[in-house]
């Protein structure tokens, strides 16, 4: 059975790059979302195995969307991505509940390997 995997991020080139990306591997299932609000409408329907989250979107950013995600599915593996990489960020992001964080620019060919990584440790 595939990995169902919900991924929300509001910018379409990003969308689109881990789309194409994701899609090589027959193993993810990708529920995609435009925002916070698409990604909590989605949730029943979709019943993922994890999330990963952009960390800055507009109108929920990645955090305050985790906490909504794990009070509506606890325990829900959520992996974040971001462009601010620094220990802090990272360590900050992990104190809230994350599995982990793939940093922006990401290698496209390796992302589903990060994915199932941060999943598995």
């Amino acid at each position: 059975m595939p990995l169902r995997l919900l991924f929300v991020d509001d910018d379409p080139d990003i969308r689109t790059i881990v789309e194409l990306a994701l899609g090589l591997d027959p193993t993810i299932a990708l529920r995609v979302a435009a925002s916070a609000g698409e990604a909590l409408n989605a949730l029943a329907a979709t019943q993922p195995d994890a999330a990963l989250l952009d960390v800055s979107m507009p109108d929920m950013d990645g955090p305050a969307l985790l906490a909504a995600l794990h009070d509506r599915s606890p325990g829900l593996p959520v992996i974040f991505m971001t462009a601010h990489g620094r220990e802090r960020d990272v360590a900050a992001l992990r104190a809230i509940g994350a599995r982990g964080v793939i940093v922006k620019p990401f290698d496209p060919l390796s992302l589903s390997a990060q994915i199932r990584a941060l999943l598995s440790g």
